[in-house]
């Protein structure tokens, strides 16, 4: 019996050492997530950046050509 008592205590050790190394991968992972996400949030950023510039351009073009056609059209009445 003295021997499943020490298998007892090995285990309870080991039990241990597996925990600790699962929190060190979890806080690795964590990490990595939080890196991933920080990459897809500039990402995203600078998408939305992007298609605000787009948006003014897209405006711009707009209102020109909208006072272009009133001049033709005043021209033919």
């Amino acid at each position: 019996m003295t021997d499943k008592v020490g298998a007892s205590h090995s285990s309870t050790a080991g039990g241990a050492a597996g925990t600790a190394t699962a929190a060190a991968g979890s806080a690795a992972a964590e990490a990595a997530g939080e890196a991933a996400f920080n990459r897809q949030l500039a990402a995203l950023t600078a998408s939305s950046t992007k298609a605000a510039e787009r948006d003014v351009e897209v405006r711009v073009v707009s209102t020109e050509l909208s006072t272009v056609k009133k001049a033709a059209d005043e021209r033919v009445q």
